[in-house]
């Protein structure tokens, strides 16, 4: 069977399918595994079909292997679906990993801030994921305000979202507002079918600003990404007046991490760092987590000052797109080793807790023992020593 045939079995809809065909790819790939740069962010965060676009566990851990980076990292959106997979196909390719999941929650001020638990103890997932079901209901409630909000805009073109769609997992309803504009490209796609009627559409019914960039994008309706292509520039050029977001509270997810034994961390969405860090440190959080830059000075200043404040600095490349490109690098060879080692934390806080909750890196048990944060990233991260 031809690797592209294998590479269409890893977003199958049935399970048993995707890891057969995970292990026939890594069984026929061991050779060719490339060698990853030391100066490359390793941190790769997917989201996957449960909670955005169309990509599978099994196809993360794929693109893992297939650009031999050091470890695969899900962390959906209020959601730990994929654990089950992720750990199954892991141990066919017999590569480093970690779960998570991510939430919009409100402090007790009211603002809006993004938190995150991963290196969840694989005994506590399931718990953990019933009790997520809030957050999933809440987002629900969103997707549908914005649903009403587009169909409203759409409905003299004669396009309709349902509240339900079809997915490969079957019938689904919308928790995503990626997934949401998936369906609404679907929909104009149907409708308009060539690249000239839909970019013509787009520019002079929608009156939608489009970049050259989209233009070239959007030519070729016969891509296989042009769905995401085409959800993506709506997303992102449409203008549309958003609903009003209901909130579970900051400490309540806190909480739960605790409850389970995750790393929880806050993700920094720009704004003043100095005032970020301080919530971060009045809220307890474990960690802080901020978006590969290229501006290898802000790197730099964010690592200096979370580690100040005993939190533990995390970068990471989200990668919800298909078109994310994999190539986020460090011009500081011992900065990138130190997030190097802070990833492999996550990794080997999940391992170590899995095995024995008291042994994670925040434990009380673990702080008696190593003290300073500096003592316990040595320790976690020997998970990725050769």
């Amino acid at each position: 069977m031809q690797n592209e045939q294998l590479v269409a079995k890893l977003n199958d809809r049935r399970l048993r399918v995707r890891l057969k065909a995970l292990k026939t790819i890594s069984l026929n790939e061991t050779s060719t595994k490339t060698h990853y740069d030391a100066n490359r962010n390793i941190n790769y965060v997917y989201r996957t079909v449960y909670s955005c676009f169309d990509r599978t566990p099994s196809l993360a851990v794929y693109y893992t292997k297939k650009f031999g980076m050091p470890l695969t990292a899900i962390v959906d959106y209020a959601s730990l679906s994929s654990a089950e997979e992720l750990i199954k196909a892991e141990k066919i390719i017999g590569g480093l990993y970690y779960c998570g999941a991510e939430v919009a929650v409100q402090t007790k001020d009211g603002k809006r801030i993004i938190l995150s638990a991963v290196g969840i103890p694989h005994k506590n997932v399931k718990a953990f994921n019933e009790d997520l079901s809030s957050y999933r209901n809440k987002r629900l409630a969103f997707t549908n305000s914005l649903r009403e909000k587009l169909n409203a805009r759409f409905k003299k073109y004669n396009i309709s979202l349902p509240y339900a769609f079809w997915s490969l997992f079957g019938t689904v309803k919308t928790t995503s507002i990626e997934d949401l504009y998936v369906n609404l490209a679907t929909n104009v796609m149907q409708k308009y079918q060539t690249g000239e009627a839909i970019t013509s559409f787009l520019l002079n019914d929608l009156g939608l600003s489009l970049s050259e960039e989209d233009l070239k994008k959007l030519e070729d309706s016969s891509s296989t990404l042009y769905v995401f292509d085409l959800a993506y520039a709506l997303k992102n050029k449409l203008v549309i007046k958003q609903p009003e977001e209901s909130l579970n509270k900051a400490e309540d997810f806190i909480g739960l991490c605790n409850k389970y034994g995750a790393i929880s961390s806050a993700t920094f969405k720009g704004g003043n760092l100095d005032e970020f860090l301080a919530e971060v440190k009045s809220l307890g959080l474990n960690s802080a987590t901020a978006e590969f830059s290229n501006d290898q000075a802000f790197m730099q200043e964010f690592y200096d000052k979370c580690m100040t404040l005993d939190i533990l600095p995390i970068v990471r490349t989200l990668v919800a797109h298909p078109r994310k490109r994999l190539d986020g690098t460090f011009e500081d060879l011992e900065l990138a080793k130190k997030y190097k080692d802070n990833a492999l934390c996550l990794v080997g806080h999940e391992i170590s807790s899995s095995i024995n909750p008291e042994d994670g890196m925040f434990s009380q048990k673990t702080i008696e023992q190593f003290p300073t944060l500096e003592e316990r990233i040595k320790l976690y991260s020997r998970v990725g020593t050769k």
